[in-house]
C-alpha cells in the first residue's frame, strides 16, 4: 500500500515537472523572438514610408506588405529589441538627443536599416534608394539670387 501510494507521488511529480519545463522552454522561445508589433504600426503610419515611390494608390505593393518585409528582416537578422525600439521611435518622429546619446551606435543602426529598406524595396519590385539619388550636381552659378 505504501509503495502504491509513493510511486503514484513521483508519478505526479514527474508530470508536474515536465509541464512545468515545457511551459519554460515556450517561454523562452517567444522572449527569443523581438516584439515587432509597434514598429509595424508606425512603419505603416509614417508619411515617409506612405509616400516612397511604388506605394501610391493604385500600386499592388501596400505600405503593409513593405513594412512586413522590414519586419522579416529584423527577425532573420536577430534584431535586438533596443534596436526595434529605436526603429520605431524613428518612425514616430520621436528619437530625442538622449536617445541618441544612449544609443552610440545610432548611425550603424540607421544605415543597416536602410539596407534592410532597399532590400525589401528590391524584392517587391519598388524603386530603390539608388535610383532616386540621379540628380544633376548643383552648382552656384545655377542658383538663382534672391529677390
Amino acid at each position: 500500500m505504501v509503495d502504491g501510494l509513493m510511486r503514484g507521488t513521483l508519478v505526479c511529480a514527474l508530470v508536474c515537472l515536465m509541464a512545468a519545463g515545457a511551459e519554460a522552454a515556450s517561454k523562452q522561445t517567444a522572449e527569443g523572438k523581438v516584439d515587432t508589433d509597434a514598429f509595424l504600426a508606425a512603419c505603416v503610419a509614417d508619411p515617409v514610408v506612405t509616400d516612397e515611390p511604388g506605394l501610391q494608390a493604385g500600386s499592388k505593393v501596400t505600405a503593409q506588405t513593405y513594412c512586413e518585409c522590414i519586419v522579416g528582416k529584423y527577425h532573420d537578422k536577430k534584431m535586438s529589441q533596443a534596436e526595434v525600439d529605436m526603429m520605431t521611435k524613428m518612425h514616430k518622429d520621436e528619437i530625442t538627443d538622449e536617445d541618441a546619446a544612449k544609443f552610440p551606435k545610432l548611425e550603424d543602426l540607421m544605415a543597416k536599416n536602410e539596407g534592410f529598406e532597399d532590400e525589401c524595396k528590391a524584392s517587391l519590385g519598388m524603386p530603390t534608394s539608388d535610383d532616386n539619388n540621379e540628380e544633376a550636381p548643383t552648382n552656384e552659378e545655377d542658383i538663382p539670387p534672391d529677390e
